[in-house]
């Protein structure tokens, strides 16, 4: 189903909020930022910001937490023949890697700006979202019932754990591969059932 002419104004400018609160942890430190701030550098008001977000942490994660929830749609375009694990595979790469490609050194200096700070709740709040939508897809797919199959949610456990850890070493290793093809890496590893490597 096609987003309405208003969803899309809506995911629009919350993309624009969550840039701006980005650059701003980059920039400052979270620690030193106000929802004014992130206000002010998405040109709009304070009062603006809060029919969009009701915190801070909540706008920094807000587009990963809006590629979370768009990960069921990516799966229900993946054909209906390809294998379930391949399936995902795309359809977490189509999620992760939609609109600009990931910075490595961005990414590392946001994650290094809210090291301290406490994300907690977000963080897990967009893990939670990207497991349950993962885990719906998957079950539609299998035709199951999400509520009485664990598969699903295992499946969708296992993905978004290996996407962290992938998008973690791409950061730390600084391979010159592109981050698609360390997640493509990391979920081929898992779907083959983790086999231990030749010593």
């Amino acid at each position: 189903m096609s987003p309405t002419v208003r969803e899309s104004k809506i995911a629009a400018v919350r993309r624009t909020v969550s840039q701006a609160a980005l650059g701003l942890a980059v920039e400052r430190g979270w620690e030193n930022v106000r929802v004014e701030d992130i206000a002010a550098r998405a040109g709009m008001s304070t009062r603006s910001f809060g029919n969009y977000f009701r915190s801070k942490n909540e706008a920094l994660y807000a587009a990963d937490l809006d590629r979370s929830a768009a990960i069921r749609e990516y799966l229900r375009e993946r054909p209906d023949d390809e294998p379930l694990w391949e399936a995902v595979v795309n359809a977490t790469l189509d999620a992760f890697m939609a609109g600009d490609a990931l910075d490595r050194d961005l990414v590392s200096k946001v994650r290094f700006a809210v090291a301290a700070s406490p994300l907690g709740g977000e963080y897990l709040k967009v893990h939670a979202a990207r497991e349950a939508a993962l885990a719906a897809g998957v079950a539609e797919r299998l035709g199951v019932d999400v509520t009485t199959d664990v598969y699903p949610r295992l499946m969708a456990a296992a993905v978004v754990g290996a996407v962290r850890v992938a998008i973690e070493f791409w950061i730390d290793s600084g391979q010159d591969a592109p981050l698609s093809d360390a997640i493509r890496a990391a979920l081929e590893k898992v779907a083959a059932g983790l086999p231990e490597p030749p010593r």
